[in-house]
Formats: C-alpha cells, sequence, structure tokens
C-alpha cells in the first residue's frame, strides 16, 4: 500500500480555520436562541390580584357600568370561547417565528376589579405567547391608589400622568418606551378572550404593514355578562369624522360564511385592541399626539395607514370582550366637543383632500377652530407618498357616499399667484387678495345655488352705495347684495352686475363694470361644475353694453 501523503501546513490551517467558523457560527446561533428565549420569560405573577381589590367611591358614583357587580366576578373567571371552530386547527397548524411583544394598556378613572380582569386576561389568555413586556399608563386617575397596588405585581411596569393627557397620548408614551418587535394596546375596558393573541401576531408576520384588530364581543355594564356578537361589523366614519360600527356588506358577508378564518379590510380601526408592527407604527409616525385628548387619534392613525402604502384588517379568530357603556358606542371614548373639533378638523385638513367640505357642511362650527399645526404631518405625507382621499372612498371604503348639498363650486377663488381671502384681522371685514397658501382655511369658499360665496359662514357681501363697490365679507343672509354669477372666467355681482375685480387689491376686493378679458377680473375656482346660472332677469342690456366693450 502506498502511504498517504501528510496534508501539507498551510491546507491543516485552512481547515482549522473552516472548522473554528463553523462551531463559532453555531455557538452564537445558540447563545442568540437562549438569550431571545430568556428575554421572553418574563413572569407576570397576577395571583395577588384579588387581595387588591378597594372601592372609590369619589370615582364610581361617574362609572358608566356596576361597580358591585363588577366586584362580584372573578378577576380571573372563564369566558366562552367564541371563535369559529376552525381557529384551533388553524392556529396548531402556523409554523412562523412569533415576535417578541410589548402590551400597553392605558386607563384613567376605573374601578380596579375592572382593570384587574383586563391585566388577567392579558396574562392568562396569551399562551403560548411569552409576552416581553406590559406598560400600564395611568393617565391622570383621580388618584394614584390603584397604580400604587398594581406595582406590587411582578413584571408590570407603571407610567403616570399627573394629568389626563387623552389616550393618543398616553399610548404614544408607552409606545416610546416598549422594546418588543409588535406593540399591543389595549383598553382597560376590554377582555381578553382565548388565544387572542397568537391569531394578530401569525397576521402580522404574514402581512406586516399593518394594524390588525380581534373580533368585539359585548359585556354587559349592569351584568358583566360575557355576549358573543354574532352579526359581523366592522369601523367606519361618517362625515364628521366620529367612530362608526357598520355591518359588513352582504358580498363580504358570504365570503365571511364561506371563509369565516379569513382576516377582512376595515376602513377605519376600532382602536380599542389593536397591534401593529413597532418598526411600521414608527414609519407611519406614530400617534399625532396634537391631536391626542380628540377622541379621533385611530381614525387618523387609519387614514394614515390605508393612504400611506399599509391597511387595516379585523381578525376573526381573535376574539375580545368590550364593556358595553349606557352612554354610548361600543369601545368609544367620550371627550369634550372642543378637544374633538380641533382634532377632526386637522384631520379633515390634512387627510380629505375636497372631500373635507362635507365635514365643515356638517360640522361648520370648525371652521371657527384654530388650525393645529400641520408642518410636520404635511412633511411625512410627502414622504411616505400617500394618496389621495379619493382612492380611499372608490377602493377602501365606497359606502361613505357624499354628500348631496347645494354646493357647486368650491375650493379657493385664484387669480394667478393670489386668492381671495377672508380677513378677520380687520373690521369691517373686507375680503382681500392675498398669496395662496395651501390648506389655509381663510381662502377657503363655497359656492351655493342661490349664489353665495361663503366662508366660515359669512358671504361676499357688496353694493355702490353703503359699501362704494367694495367687496365686504357678512353673515349670509340671502341677499341680492351676497348673490353672484359666473359669466366665462368673471364673478358677476347679482345686484348690479358689475365684476369682481382685483385693482385695488392693496386695499381690497371690489366690483367694477366687466370689461372683456380683463386680467384683473379674471377668476379660478378649484372646483366647480357650471358655475352658479345667471339669475331669471332680463339682460338684454348687457348685449347693448357690449358695443362699448363691456363684458
Amino acid at each position: 500500500m502506498k502511504k498517504r501523503k501528510p496534508l501539507n501546513k498551510p491546507a491543516l490551517f485552512l481547515i482549522f480555520i473552516i472548522s473554528a467558523f463553523l462551531v463559532y457560527q453555531l455557538m452564537w446561533a445558540l447563545m442568540k436562541e437562549f438569550y431571545r428565549r430568556s428575554e421572553q420569560k418574563v413572569i407576570f405573577d397576577v395571583s395577588g390580584l384579588k387581595k387588591l381589590l378597594f372601592v372609590n367611591d369619589k370615582i364610581t358614583q361617574h362609572l358608566d357600568y356596576s361597580v358591585s357587580k363588577s366586584l362580584s366576578v372573578s378577576y380571573n373567571r372563564d369566558l366562552p370561547d367564541t371563535r369559529h371552530s376552525g381557529c384551533k386547527s388553524l392556529l396548531s397548524n402556523a409554523k412562523l417565528q412569533l415576535p417578541s411583544v410589548s402590551i400597553i394598556i392605558t386607563y384613567q378613572e376605573i374601578d380596579i376589579s375592572v382593570l384587574h380582569r383586563n391585566i388577567a386576561s392579558v396574562v392568562h389568555r396569551s399562551k403560548p405567547v411569552n409576552i416581553k413586556e406590559i406598560i400600564l399608563i395611568d393617565d391622570g386617575s383621580f388618584d394614584a391608589q390603584a397604580g400604587k397596588l398594581l406595582q406590587q405585581v411582578q413584571g408590570i411596569k407603571i407610567i403616570r400622568n399627573k394629568s389626563p393627557k387623552g389616550r393618543g397620548v398616553a399610548r404614544a408614551q408607552g409606545a416610546t418606551v416598549a422594546s418588543g418587535e409588535v406593540i399591543v394596546f389595549i383598553d382597560s375596558l376590554s377582555e381578553l378572550n382565548v388565544d387572542w393573541l397568537s391569531p394578530l401576531l401569525n397576521r402580522l408576520t404574514e402581512s406586516p404593514r399593518s394594524l390588525v384588530s380581534p373580533v368585539f364581543d359585548v359585556i354587559d355594564s349592569d351584568t358583566f355578562e360575557y355576549k358573543p356578537r354574532l352579526s359581523i361589523h366592522k369601523g367606519g366614519i361618517d362625515w364628521s369624522l366620529q367612530f362608526q360600527w357598520i355591518e359588513i356588506s352582504s358580498k363580504a358577508r358570504s365570503t365571511a360564511a364561506s371563509e369565516p378564518l379569513i382576516p377582512f379590510k376595515s376602513p377605519i380601526l376600532p382602536g380599542a385592541v389593536f397591534a401593529v408592527r413597532r418598526d411600521f407604527f414608527n414609519w407611519l409616525g406614530k400617534y399625532d399626539v396634537s391631536i391626542g385628548a380628540s377622541g379621533v387619534e385611530d381614525i387618523d392613525l387609519s387614514l394614515r395607514a390605508w393612504l400611506c402604502g399599509g391597511k387595516v384588517e379585523i381578525v376573526p379568530c381573535s376574539r375580545a370582550g368590550l364593556i358595553q357603556t349606557s352612554k354610548g358606542q361600543l369601545g368609544v371614548k367620550r371627550v369634550p366637543f372642543s378637544s374633538y373639533l380641533k382634532g377632526a378638523k386637522k384631520v379633515a385638513e390634512l387627510w380629505l383632500d375636497d372631500y373635507k367640505r362635507f365635514f365643515y357642511a356638517v360640522r361648520p362650527s370648525a371652521r371657527m377652530q384654530t388650525l393645529l399645526n400641520m408642518t410636520i404631518s404635511r412633511r411625512l405625507k410627502e414622504k411616505n407618498k400617500c394618496v389621495g382621499f379619493k382612492w380611499f372612498l372608490s377602493t377602501v371604503y365606497p359606502q361613505l357616499l357624499p354628500l348631496v348639498t347645494d354646493e357647486i363650486a368650491f375650493g379657493v377663488i385664484r387669480q394667478q399667484d393670489v386668492c381671495v381671502e377672508l380677513d378677520p384681522g380687520q373690521m369691517p371685514l373686507i375680503a382681500k387678495p392675498r398669496p395662496c397658501t395651501t390648506g389655509k382655511d381663510s381662502q377657503e369658499w363655497s359656492w351655493r345655488k342661490k349664489g353665495m360665496i361663503v366662508s366660515n359662514g359669512m358671504c361676499l357681501t357688496s353694493d355702490l352705495g353703503n359699501m362704494h363697490g367694495f367687496v365686504m365679507v357678512q353673515f349670509c343672509q340671502d341677499l341680492t347684495s351676497q348673490a353672484w354669477y359666473r359669466l366665462g372666467l368673471t364673478i358677476v355681482h347679482q345686484e348690479s352686475n358689475f365684476c369682481l375685480d382685483s385693482a385695488r387689491g392693496d386695499v381690497g376686493l371690489v366690483i367694477s363694470v366687466c370689461v372683456q378679458d380683463s386680467p384683473t377680473q379674471t377668476w379660478h375656482v378649484s372646483s366647480e361644475t357650471a358655475g352658479p346660472p345667471s339669475p331669471d332677469r332680463d339682460f338684454s342690456f348687457l348685449e347693448e353694453k357690449s358695443q362699448l366693450e363691456f363684458f
């Protein structure tokens, strides 16, 4: 037999290096998995919750549910499994590795027995998922007693605001300190059902640019009975930008009947419980804290998701109960009306485009609210290349139909780079041509069938006597001095048959004898059909004037 030649030193060294590298890679992978698992194994001991019950009479007398009944219900009660029977097998067949989770629960004035059931349901019904952290945000409760007691529960972090900031702000605070790959926001009036979390995480693994929510059942506010919701609903809005539960269409019902386990899209997020990947949430811009106390924060977030490349879905295999209070819709927070108006106005100006006129039609008082700063929001909208609201109506929410109004033109009244503007800083109010500014409320006008041109409830008004031909802005009274009609590209004052003119723009707009093709009498309206028609009068004198080059 021939003797094998011994390997030379370079070859031995190469084999050694490769072997060492492979061993290093294996050890590194094992260590990463070990630390990942050990990091997730946070122990939340809620067994002591039943010892922490107390009643705060100053709070309970203002609550919309029976505190005495809540106290009689176990903090760790059994709930009926309201999922479709196929959900169990669907989840058992899922092979996906689930991401780490941060739970954020916000509460304000609440009976602690309700909060205890909320926390216990999160901990006990989230298996087999290992929750990384639970963060409680006390948003300015009457006293800190509940938080002090809950600090005794192992594994829970508590952040307390000295005064109420609003749900959106409180959730944003929690998201700032959250470290999980997925953030789950939960309202304290909810109670999570069997294995509610896994379906949400599975869906986010399949569709990472989504906001996902469970199907909501009802918890009776008087008896605390957990009642399955038999009809299928999703979240919507009306033109006042208030949340509405809407039943799915007959076509969607047929699909749901044949495919009961498939997630379905929801125009607006039912925000009481939802999950989102932390990286996508940050990319969207998080919660807008400027509207965090308005009750429209989830509407804003939903529109941002849909219009900027994401989506909102409801996952049928995840179920949660919400206390149905006696004074509102399921899961809808009550907020001061002025706060709602400010937040809704910003959402309308930011996302609704030309359709914002429908918002102002049903909420005219919103025009008098100061517009919140839009700089960061608009910059984010541009950076994320968000599409227009028309796409949302046609693709996502065709059920939201345009209002039938007497409006036949709307938007800005433009002449080159200047627009007609209501000048509230001057008395009497004079309409002036000012540099056009996108989204400026005082440059938005609505032209009605009767000829009135309206902004903020005020009408363009003029006469040749008392006003000396200047165009003022006065309360709308359906007067002939407030009626205007379209003639070509001119805007003609009905009472005088003179044209709107910017010739004295440094002082204000005026009406003057119509001159054909006059650049100071040429006006463009953002969106118009045919313009207000000429009134039913004899205008033969205009033809006679045409010989003198009057139009």
